[in-house]
């Protein structure tokens, strides 16, 4: 019985032995062979720059075509003329030298609602007359807006954000934005709103689309314009850009 059991030892030290050899050599072939789990680390991702992405707005507002455009105040309004407070300005705009905006307002006295149309093709300027409402061949300089170049003006205003920061990013329409907000002063605004004033400090929030660049609504807030209140508030909107657009003069 004694000799079974050693020979039943020898077996069990003699196996282990084995089975350490064989896992020994099959460690050491893997690692000639160089095989074994390849992991890929995950990249990460650029942070975004929103002084970058400000640059490609800018050049994407300079190459702009054809827009349609909503200028809206949230909160108070612009006088755009004398005895007239404007509340929104809605059109289409060509560049160069091509719009066609339509003015909301209010009219001081008498008070009441009040439309006006304007059309610039080139040299040919029309404006709807305040007092019946028919248009009228008029001076370029007599239309109290100017949107000749609208890309570039707007470009101008976005090159002049200061302290700019990402403040988010949005899906809107299926479209994939960028939130940026950034400071600027109620003058850089004047190729937007011409009775602008010199000075006031203005905060400016833009949502910029990913892919393009291009400018697709912009918050404007704070005093601009002198006779504004303080938490005056405009709104931009954007849409088409460069899609086909046709100007026709009115019938006079």
């Amino acid at each position: 019985m004694v000799g079974a059991a050693k020979r039943a030892g020898r077996y069990r030290v003699g196996l282990a032995a084995a089975i350490l050899l064989s896992v020994a050599l099959l460690l050491a072939a893997v690692a000639c062979s160089g095989a074994g789990p390849t992991v890929t680390p995950t990249p990460t991702p650029k942070p975004v720059d929103p002084q970058e992405e400000l640059q490609r707005t800018v050049e994407s507002l300079m190459a702009l075509r054809s827009v349609a455009f909503d200028l809206e105040h949230l909160v108070g309004s612009t006088n755009l003329l004398p005895g007239v407070l404007m509340s929104r300005a809605y059109g289409k705009a060509v560049v160069p030298g091509e719009f066609d905006i339509t003015v909301e307002g209010e009219l001081l006295f008498p008070r009441s609602y009040l439309e006006i149309g304007m059309i610039s093709l080139g040299e040919q300027a029309y404006m709807t007359n305040l007092v019946n409402g028919q248009w009228e061949e008029v001076s370029q300089a007599a239309l109290p807006i100017n949107l000749s170049d609208f890309g570039a003006t707007l470009a101008s205003i976005v090159d002049e954000v200061q302290s700019p920061r990402l403040l988010g990013q949005e899906n809107v329409d299926g479209v994939d934005l960028y939130h940026i907000g950034g400071d600027i002063t109620s003058e850089v605004l004047k190729g937007l709103v011409p009775t602008a004033g010199t000075g006031f400090p203005v905060a400016l929030e833009m949502w910029t689309e990913r892919d393009t660049g291009m400018l697709r609504r912009a918050l404007i807030t704070g005093q601009v314009v002198a006779t504004d209140v303080e938490e005056a508030q405009r709104q931009l909107k954007l849409e088409g850009a460069n899609e086909p657009v046709t100007i026709e003069p009115p019938e006079l």
